[in-house]
């Protein structure tokens, strides 16, 4: 039996996931190989490798995972070179034919089996064993990316020696004419090669861009994906984060504004009043289900304050707001509800039902009634009060959460769709709040006037997202960069 961890796994029936590494970078592959990967993919064709980082990278990840190349061409070189670096196994690329295919064979095999020449240093570790094993144990994959690949699928597939056939899906879309579509025609090319390796009695594998593809793929039966590539995984969430830190353009929305705040007698709303007042708001409608509970925060500034009645569920309150209120320009969605309930153990479904409605169909309500006073005005700008946990759910409060996830979906959509408008969406992702209704969870809070003057300073920079609070900032990095350990460290919390 081989002695290949990969080969091993794929005997064994399972689909051997990798991560890719192009950048060149011994300490990028150190740190990916961490997570210990079944294997890491050197890429030499397209990557940034030179012969010494080669060395030095390999030699930083063989003790954690099973080390592969991608190789620079079809040639006993880049092949045997590869090889002697220390990897256990070669992806040679554009093989169009079985000729070529039985060359890379021979290219990766020792004598009498192939033309493979002995030396370098890692081989010569431990000469004698690693030569006797050396034939059996090197994986060797072919890639096949093109129209002409495809077509010899079958005689590629059926050569001595080759392990597997690995579909470069990019080339191959540009060869058959699919490219940047993919689609219908790209799946059946795939799908036909798959096929006709697998009845060569081969192993499939194919290039996937992230890890979501790869389980796709691995459904459909391919045995050896890609999780991650480096420059992803360095590009991607690197302009994420300018991204959401840049500010946007247009009007300052708060200077001068027309603001409606709901659910703005106590806590939360009350503040947010307050920060809109301090930034130069220039009359706030105060809405509360019950005009009474206001009187005190009225009296703080009666020139500029005044008090609607409003109950965020109930669509003829919402209709006399929108015409008692037809001036406004700065829609705050404040109003909601929290049950601190969980889906499964608590004893009814009416709170999570209350919840979805307040929290989700009521602010939806109030953005459909006020977005053509907006237009009206001038397109203006909404705050929707989401939460943190909309993108990683606390189960202690699961059906709040839940109903705060599609209210996050929500205002993406609003977004969209009143962008044509000039109407600017702001959506604000607290962590937990210190008010009434939390204060008995023993986790760390924000105090409201923070998360006010966070809102604040987010419309005023035109920023789509605000994550105010320690809590809330490390549940929006967790959701990009590890959200299945965001979502096990707070299921812990049901424990506790």
């Amino acid at each position: 039996m081989s002695s290949n961890p990969i080969l091993q796994q794929l005997a064994a029936g399972h689909c051997v996931g990798c991560h890719w590494l192009a950048l060149g970078s011994p300490a990028v592959a150190e740190i990916m190989a961490q997570g210990r990967p079944d294997a890491m993919v050197f890429d030499l064709q397209h990557g940034l490798w030179t012969r010494e980082t080669l060395e030095l990278g390999i030699g930083h990840v063989r003790q954690l995972t099973t080390v592969l190349c991608r190789v620079s061409a079809n040639t006993p070189y880049a092949i045997g070179s590869a090889l002697d670096a220390g990897a256990r196994g070669v992806i040679v690329p554009f093989v169009e034919t079985a000729e070529e295919a039985e060359a890379a064979v021979a290219a990766a095999k020792y004598p009498p089996r192939g033309q493979r020449s002995f030396g370098n240093v890692r081989p010569v570790f431990d000469a004698l064993s690693y030569v006797s094993g050396a034939n059996e144990d090197t994986f060797v994959a072919v890639m096949i990316e093109t129209a002409k690949g495809m077509e010899n699928a079958a005689a590629i597939a059926a050569v001595p020696g080759v392990d597997m056939v690995f579909i470069g899906p990019f080339d191959l879309a540009l060869s058959i004419g699919a490219f940047p579509d993919f689609g219908p025609r790209h799946q059946q090319a795939v799908e036909r090669i798959k096929a006709a390796t697998l009845a060569a009695g081969k192993y499939s594998g194919i290039f996937t861009p992230h890890g979501a593809m790869a389980a796709d793929r691995r459904a459909q039966g391919f045995q050896l994906v890609i999780l991650a590539n480096d420059q992803d995984l360095v590009q991607g969430p690197s302009k994420a984060q300018i991204d959401r830190f840049r500010p946007g353009s247009g009007q300052d929305p708060v200077a001068g504004a027309v603001a409606l705040v709901t659910g703005a007698n106590r806590g939360l709303g009350r503040e947010i009043v307050q920060a809109l007042l301090q930034a130069g708001a220039g009359k706030i409608y105060c809405a509360a289900r019950e005009r009474d509970s206001l009187k005190s925060l009225l009296a703080t500034t009666p020139d500029r304050l005044i008090g609607v009645q409003l109950d965020i569920t109930r669509p003829e309150d919402i209709e006399a707001a929108a015409r008692a209120c037809a001036d406004v320009t700065l829609l705050v969605n404040n109003a909601g509800d929290n049950h601190l309930t969980p889906l499964i153990a608590s004893n009814d479904i009416d709170a999570a039902r209350h919840e979805m409605e307040v929290n989700y169909f009521g602010t939806l309500a109030m953005c459909r009634a006020f977005a053509p006073v907006l237009r009206a005005n001038g397109g203006g700008a909404i705050a929707n009060l989401v939460a943190s946990h909309a993108q990683a759910n606390l189960p202690l409060m699961g059906s709040f959460c839940a109903s705060k996830a599609a209210l996050l979906s929500l205002t993406q959509a609003l977004r969209a769709e009143l962008g044509q408008q000039g109407t600017h969406v702001l959506a604000v992702l607290p962590g937990l709040i210190e008010t009434d209704s939390v204060r008995s969870l023993g986790l760390p809070k924000t105090a409201p006037a923070y998360v006010a003057r966070s809102l604040v300073q987010g419309l005023k920079l035109r920023l789509e997202e605000v994550y105010p609070g320690d809590m809330a900032g490390g549940i929006a990095y967790g959701a990009v960069n590890d959200p299945k350990a965001a979502e096990k460290r707070f299921a812990g919390h049901l424990s506790k």
